[in-house]
């Protein structure tokens, strides 16, 4: 109630700036006290003792840049960005220019596109722990797939060096968003409203069945993987095109599971594929774990 009479009568840009100078800081706190605290622990910590390995360094880097996913200094270049949001009058969505290109959000997310746009630019950012490859150019001629594709600002990145785009995505409202941002780039991009799993249903599809029912070509693919805990059925569903797709590679987020980093690595390497962890961590579930493995044949 008192959360819709302040929107009410007070101005868009004046809760803006009330947010940026200390609203959005106490609403932090409130939301995830017990985290804050931990924060606060770790930064208290590493102010006073030296950090012994590469996590404690992650530590004491997290109590420097904020309490957020992503412990790095370097983040507060983001953090002091403005990046207009704008809204396109012929379909009512928020999007942003990213380099050049309109990069469209859900319609539900105008209040929030901004922070969403700044995460995604530092998971991306070339010292990133979530960073998919060094360079685009590692993707020129190949047959992406963006498995978890929401926004799909990779696909969008690499728009210019892949022959086609294969974008995974169930949600209807990320759907209408990527509609919008490729609409450009039709003939690049196929849509799939399906849930990619190691089970074939009415919601669900393995990439294996996927391509074999197409007759689509297993050669020549990149992998994105950010299905939220759901790789590792992926990839079992997808162990025909790893064990027998030439000139096959990719990155998968392995942080989403306590124990995805052994698990995934170990099931990748049993295609005697090679593999290799990004570098850094990102603090997710109490803890800082590796975000990213790298694979290619």
């Amino acid at each position: 109630m008192f959360a819709k009479l302040y929107r009410k009568m007070v101005p868009e840009k004046t809760r803006k700036v009330i947010y940026k100078a200390f609203l959005g800081h106490l609403l932090l706190l409130i939301r995830n006290f017990l985290g804050t605290i931990r924060w606060y622990r770790y930064k208290l910590y590493y102010s006073i003792f030296s950090p012994k390995n590469e996590i404690e360094q992650a530590y004491k880097a997290w109590g420097i840049a904020g309490n957020s996913p992503y412990p790095y200094v370097w983040k507060k270049e983001y953090d002091e960005q403005h990046y207009e949001v704008n809204v396109d009058n012929t379909n009512g969505l928020p999007y942003v220019v990213h380099n050049g290109k309109k990069l469209y959000f859900k319609r539900d997310m105008q209040a929030r596109a901004e922070a969403s746009y700044r995460g995604l630019l530092i998971e991306q950012d070339q010292r990133s722990a979530h960073r998919y490859v060094d360079s685009y150019e590692e993707l020129k001629g190949k047959t992406l797939l963006d498995i978890g594709a929401a926004e799909a600002i990779f696909t969008l990145d690499t728009i210019d060096y892949i022959d086609h785009a294969y974008l995974f995505e169930c949600d209807e409202n990320w759907i209408e968003a990527l509609e919008a941002t490729f609409a450009p780039w039709k003939d690049k991009i196929t849509i799939v409203r399906k849930y990619v799993s190691d089970v074939d249903d009415d919601n669900n599809i393995t990439l294996d069945t996927f391509f074999q029912s197409k007759g689509r070509s297993i050669d020549n693919l990149f992998f994105k993987m950010d299905i939220e805990g759901y790789e590792r059925k992926a990839l079992k569903g997808a162990a025909h095109i790893l064990g027998h797709g030439q000139l096959i590679g990719g990155s998968v987020c392995i942080y989403h599971l306590h124990d995805d980093k052994k698990v995934i690595e170990s099931e990748l390497k049993n295609f005697n594929l090679k593999t290799s962890i990004q570098p850094g961590y990102l603090y997710f579930e109490k803890e800082m774990r590796s975000a990213i493995i790298r694979f290619w044949s």
